[in-house]
């Protein structure tokens, strides 16, 4: 969908001309305030500014010249992830569309409320920035090379175990973002009321309070590519905890004068969605995004659509040095045929399994069950042989190692 048009700078300049003139348009003109004037152009050009950023920041830490050509730009890396150069730039698009009815909003709102948007919008962006950076477009070569002559590729190496800096920074920013959305929810626009007094004289308290509690109960503990159902339990203990020091704090100092305690259960509802919501960004990008199978890769048949083929399945599209392309499930359940796995489906092996290996162009078969009974796994054999299949078994064996 995108094409060359007058050159790149040539482009952003009629994109640019054409979004502000339609609301130049909105606004008859006028603007009612210099954070309008400031925040309509940048949000306009929010995308080219954010991929520029992003490239610089990064081939600045590899030790590269910033205006060194590459394909290491936002639309490479997503391609790098799986995705066709097509659904990479409709993406795009949609960020840039994102930011374009941000830019109409933000003529319309109050400042503060505009903030709040523009500050979620760019977390969003952000935390995909983050899993971006992870994608690798560079060589071995060039990470050595960058190792040893770029000071600040190895000061981010050297601090990465210390991540927990940054959720620290992120969960600053969302207890703020939850805190003043849960006043706009319930009081509207009330930058000119004396909420605005209370809500500032409250929220330094809040945000020391609440990361105290996401530490003592554990919040900062986990990886946020593995979390799971008990680290939603664990948000909430540290929700929970956090709001009611809040609440116990603020009855102590301030006698919970003009305080509304509908505040701070709406508080605590949306900082949960939030917390549980960037923690689970990466699973959710990784999910979305198409899985990038090898594309010379042996196709796979799975024998045994259980637990242990499901976990096969996933040591097979994490590591892709064992260059095998999976196609499909086969298990002997035939309530399990038709169902799908992470997007495979499962078929039935009774008397099919020749078939399916032909439909399929299947490689190999994987037995990922130890349940087979030896008559089936006879007529695996068999079969295999008569299709010319390869057959293997993937098993975690767990065996005692010698001291010496």
């Amino acid at each position: 969908p995108a094409s060359i048009f007058m050159g790149d700078c040539g482009s952003m300049f009629v994109g640019f001309l054409l979004a502000s003139s339609v609301l130049l348009g909105q606004t008859g003109g006028r603007s009612r305030g210099v954070f309008s004037i400031l925040a309509v152009p940048v949000l306009i050009l929010f995308v080219p500014i954010f991929d520029t950023t992003f490239v610089t920041i990064l081939r600045k830490m590899w030790g590269r010249k910033a205006s060194q050509g590459g394909q290491d730009h936002t639309s490479h890396r997503l391609v790098a992830l799986g995705l066709s150069e097509r659904s990479a730039v409709l993406m795009i698009y949609a960020f840039a569309v994102c930011a374009g009815v941000l830019s109409l909003l933000v003529s319309r709102l109050q400042p503060t409320q505009s903030m709040a948007l523009i500050l979620f919008f760019t977390i969003v962006l952000a935390i995909i920035g983050v899993y971006l950076s992870k994608v690798k477009v560079y060589g071995e070569r060039d990470e050595e090379l960058a190792s040893q002559n770029s000071a600040v590729f190895a000061f981010i190496v050297n601090i990465s175990y210390k991540r927990r800096i940054f959720e620290v920074f992120l969960d600053t920013f969302l207890i703020t973002l939850s805190y003043f959305t849960a006043y706009v929810l319930l009081f509207g626009s009330f930058e000119n009321s004396g909420n605005w007094e209370l809500f500032l004289k409250s929220l330094p308290l809040l945000i020391v309070l609440k990361l105290f509690a996401f530490l003592a109960a554990g919040v900062y503990r986990g990886l946020w590519r593995y979390t799971s159902v008990g680290d939603f339990i664990t948000f909430s203990k540290g929700i929970i905890l956090g709001s009611v020091l809040s609440v116990v704090a603020i009855l102590l100092l301030y006698r919970f004068e003009n305080f509304s305690r509908a505040v701070f259960v709406l508080d605590g509802i949306i900082l949960l969605f939030t917390v549980v919501g960037s923690r689970l960004a990466f699973r959710l990008i990784r999910e979305l995004l198409p899985v990038s199978s090898p594309v010379d890769g042996r196709r796979v048949l799975i024998y045994g659509a259980g637990d242990g083929g499901e976990l096969v399945l996933r040591e097979l599209r994490n590591n892709s040095e064992w260059n095998y392309q999976p196609v499909g499930f086969i298990d002997d359940d035939p309530l399990k045929k038709g169902k799908v796995i992470n997007g495979l489906r499962v078929f039935d092996s009774n008397g099919s399994l020749q078939d399916i290996c032909r439909d399929k162009n299947v490689d190999e078969i994987l037995i990922s069950s130890g349940k087979i009974s030896p008559q089936t796994l006879q007529n695996i054999r068999e079969t295999c042989r008569a299709s010319n299949v390869g057959l293997k078994r993937a098993q975690l064996k767990i065996e005692p190692l010698d001291f010496e």
